[in-house]
This record gives C-alpha cells, sequence and structure tokens, in this order.
C-alpha cells in the first residue's frame, strides 16, 4: 500500500497542509467546564418519543447529566451555575457526521465554529490519526473548542487513488494490510473510496469484520449499491451509486465504466464518460427498481448519508452569486479561492450542458431522497465540511432543512442529527438524547424546532462536554473565528 506523504486535496482547493510547515494557533477556549449546570423551567425535547416535556429541570456534574425532574419538585444545588430556560427548548448537541476538520490549522478554524453552532459531535471522515489525535487531546485539556470527533484516519482508496494523502492499495493482500494498519493507527472505522476493485473491496470488507471495524463511505465507482450493502457498508455518503442503481441501465453504465478504467487512459477517462453518461442515467430512471433498491438497503440496515448541501453546492458551482453568501466570512481565501470550478480538477473541464445537466441530476437525487426515506432507508445528517460552499456547523442547519423540505418531519430529522447518530456509533447509552447519566452535550434554543426545523439556528446556549458557552461566548467566538479566517495562510 502506499500513502502520499506530504498533501491532500480539500474541497478542491489544493491545499498544502504540511504539519512542520504551518502554525498549529493555540486558542484558549471559552468558560471552562462547570462543576455543577442547572438549566431550570425548560421544555425538553425527546428526540426518542418526539414528546416536549414542559417546565423541566436538568442537573449535569461536570460532563454527566446527573437530575432530571419537573422544576417544582427539582432541588438545584447550591453550587450550581443555574441558567434559566423558561420559554426555551432543550435538546442534545447535534452531530455532522461527514466533516473534513481534523487538520492542521483548518481545525484551529473550523472545531469552535462547529461548537458556535451546535455541533457537539463530529465524524472526521479523512485525516491523519496524529491529526485527530493532536485535535482530541487539545479538546480535553481546553486549549481548543471544538467537539466530539469519530474517525477513520486516512482514505483507504484503489490504484491510482483520487487524493493524495489516501492509503492506496493495489490487491486484496494489500488491502487486508491497510485495514489492519489503520486499526492500529487508532481508526474507529474504515473509509472506503470510489477506485477500490470488487476484490480489494470485498477482502476489505472481510478484514473489517474480522478485526471488529465498520466501514463506510463511497460506493467504489465499479460495483452496484446492492452489492456493497449486501457485503455490510455501514454507511453510503453522498448518494454514491444509487441514481445509476435506479436506472435499468446500471450494468451497462459499469460495463463501460470498467473498460474505461481499464484503457489507456485509465482512471483519467471516467471523469468524462460519466459525464456523457448522465443524460442516459436520468431518462432510464426507473421507480420500482429503485424501490426494490431501497427496500434491500431497509432489509440490510445500510445508512444514508445524503450530504444534500454538498450535493447542492457542487451543482451550482458555477452560480457566481454563492461567493455572496455571509458565511463566506469565515472561509480563509486560500480556500475560497479554490472553490471557484476552473481551480478544481473535479470540475474545470465542465461545460454549460454538463452544469444543466448536474442540476437535473440534483433534482433527480432529491427524489430518491425521499423515496429512501419512504421505504424506511436510515438517513444520518452530514454535510461534507470543507468542500465548496459549506460552512462548520452553519450548514448542519441547512441539511437537517433540507431533510425537512424532502419529507422529512422536523423530528425525523432531528434524530438524523442526535440519537441515530449516536445508535449508528453505539454510543445511544451515553449520546443522543436528555437523559440521566448521559453527557452533558446540549442544544438550548429560543424557539421549538418540532415546530419549525430552522428553529435549530436560534441558539441560546451550547453545552459541549460539560462546557458552557452562551451567547456571549458563542459571539466572541463567531467574532474571533472571523478575524482568524483572514490571517490564516494565503490571507491579505
Amino acid at each position: 500500500m502506499r500513502t502520499s506523504r506530504t498533501t491532500r486535496r480539500l474541497g478542491g482547493a489544493v491545499l498544502a497542509v504540511v504539519a512542520s510547515a504551518l502554525p498549529l494557533v493555540a486558542q484558549e477556549a471559552p468558560p471552562g467546564r462547570t462543576t455543577t449546570l442547572a438549566f431550570t423551567h425548560a421544555t425538553i425535547i425527546d428526540v426518542e418519543s418526539g414528546r416536549r416535556l414542559a417546565n423541566m429541570t436538568v442537573v449535569a456534574d461536570g460532563d454527566r447529566i446527573r437530575t432530571i425532574g419537573p422544576s417544582s419538585s427539582v432541588s438545584v444545588p447550591s453550587d450550581a451555575r443555574v441558567i434559566d430556560a423558561a420559554g426555551k427548548y432543550l435538546l442534545p448537541g447535534l452531530w455532522d457526521m461527514h466533516v473534513h476538520a481534523a487538520v492542521p490549522w483548518l481545525g484551529d478554524l473550523f472545531l469552535p465554529l462547529l461548537v458556535a453552532n451546535g455541533v457537539t459531535g463530529v465524524r472526521e471522515m479523512f485525516s491523519q490519526s496524529q491529526w485527530v489525535d493532536s485535535s482530541r487531546a487539545r479538546i480535553r485539556s481546553g486549549r481548543l473548542v471544538g467537539p466530539r470527533i469519530v474517525a477513520s484516519g486516512h482514505i483507504l482508496d484503489g490504484s491510482p487513488p483520487v487524493w493524495p494523502g489516501s492509503v492506496s492499495v493495489r490487491n486484496a493482500d494489500e488491502a487486508r494490510h491497510a485495514v489492519d494498519s489503520l486499526k492500529a493507527a487508532g481508526a474507529d472505522f474504515i473509509k472506503v473510496y470510489s477506485r477500490l476493485t470488487p476484490e480489494e473491496y470485498r477482502a476489505v470488507a472481510d478484514e473489517s469484520k474480522r478485526v471488529g471495524l465498520s466501514f463506510a463511505g463511497h460506493v467504489p465507482t465499479l460495483m452496484t449499491v446492492t452489492e456493497a450493502s449486501d457485503a455490510g457498508q455501514r454507511s453510503i455518503e453522498h448518494l454514491t451509486g444509487v441514481l445509476t442503481g435506479c436506472s435499468t441501465r446500471e450494468q451497462e453504465v459499469l460495463a463501460e465504466i470498467a473498460a474505461a478504467a481499464a484503457s489507456t487512459k485509465g482512471w483519467d477517462s471516467v471523469g468524462a464518460l460519466s459525464r456523457a453518461q448522465a443524460p442516459g442515467i436520468l431518462a432510464t430512471f426507473d421507480v420500482a427498481r429503485c424501490t426494490t433498491l431501497a427496500r434491500n438497503l431497509a432489509k440490510n440496515g445500510t445508512w444514508m448519508v445524503p450530504t444534500i448541501a454538498v450535493l447542492h453546492s457542487i451543482s451550482f458551482l458555477d452560480d457566481t452569486t454563492l461567493a455572496g453568501d455571509p458565511r463566506m466570512r469565515y472561509i480563509p481565501p486560500m480556500m475560497a479561492s479554490g472553490w471557484n470550478p476552473r481551480s478544481d480538477f473535479r470540475f474545470r473541464s465542465m461545460t454549460a450542458q454538463n452544469w444543466a445537466t448536474r442540476r437535473a441530476v440534483f433534482t433527480k437525487q432529491l427524489e430518491i431522497v425521499t423515496l429512501l426515506h419512504r421505504e424506511g432507508v436510515r438517513f444520518l445528517a452530514g454535510t461534507d465540511l470543507s468542500n465548496p460552499y459549506i460552512y462548520p456547523g452553519f450548514s448542519l442547519h441547512d441539511e437537517l432543512a433540507s431533510l425537512v423540505a424532502a419529507g422529512f418531519s422536523p423530528l425525523e430529522a432531528l434524530r438524523s442529527a442526535t440519537i441515530d447518530a449516536a445508535r449508528f456509533l453505539g454510543a445511544a447509552d451515553s449520546l443522543g438524547s436528555v437523559a440521566m447519566g448521559k453527557r452533558a452535550d446540549l442544544l438550548l434554543l429560543d424557539a421549538d424546532p418540532l415546530a419549525d426545523i430552522r428553529n435549530t439556528t436560534r441558539i441560546a446556549v451550547v453545552v459541549a462536554a460539560g462546557r458552557v458557552y452562551d451567547s456571549a461566548a458563542r459571539e466572541r467566538m463567531l467574532a474571533d473565528e472571523q478575524k482568524a479566517a483572514r490571517s490564516r495562510p494565503g490571507s491579505k
């Protein structure tokens, strides 16, 4: 197996992320861990039952919830920091289940912004073990504000890999050894990627199961969604392969791609071929076939992380008005410059017709999300942070709104970022809901998210691992990170 040692690409921007060359700026956390914290007179959102529990008091000791009960009967400790939550709504902190943030210098900017937006946990989908370990240690010590991190470490891809910095394998034996090495380095799961051959992929699946790791990520380009689901892939990101799986041309499309990948031009020819195939795939979309696919995904317990926010942004990347989003103030100029489609190897050769087709694909993908949800496929909220026009923490709220627009109830959308994220991670005994004994990862809102999912943006207080960030602290964090974005490498 082979690993690029120095660089990786994020969001199409060619970022020279060399740990020894870029500063790791230590940031002092806002208020430190509170020994005892009490929310009084809150309305708890029970994300499991969907009930609103009015006039409740929640007492946390350190980073654990110790007492929950009616405010009339709960005795608040005399040394507690008391937050009057009358008229407000208390729910578990949110999870973004697809980010790229535990990276030198970028993490110093993005991890605090996630917390400021109520995101208290993330699934890191491409980093390096030492970067993840460093981020976790600094967050635990209070030197950096950040969420809990569950991480894959390197991507595991075929040869040549799509992204520098991936672990690249050339056969089944290398694939098995790569799984072992990633586990030894501390990977919480294996992220599979697009250029794994079916033989390599099956070796990854078998070895992951043998060593007790789940595997998730892209459906390899040379495989079907059904094959990946049947092999036990835990989650599928970005709906990879699903639209093709809903087409009556699926086998023909895969055969054409396999022939192109095996040609003298290799994988370099596949991008153009895929763009050429898209209109035919759209024209042969079959609802009955898609329904059968969905039912198989539901039967196998394969989760979907559609990352609707990034599917939208990369479908409208030629729209210059995107750069006018006020949240661009939190994006370092060097990164923002890479969001020009002419700067990204994935998009620079696209024509106006290609962009029109991509937007048609996006519309169909939204229909597919609705269909999969209707057939009982389980979903997780993720944004693909670090890709174009995805904003740390902010875009997760967009993702929840997009799920509701696709037919989810506000409660179902909330579950995708709370209790269902915890269940997926095998951590529902300690995370994902407001319950006694669980971790004090909490979000206090000024308005009811069950009435309007956009109310998740009306944040009053965030509690991450027992540390309290009230409105004043959050405003300081947002101001500090806006300033920090302008001072990052490449800024003027």
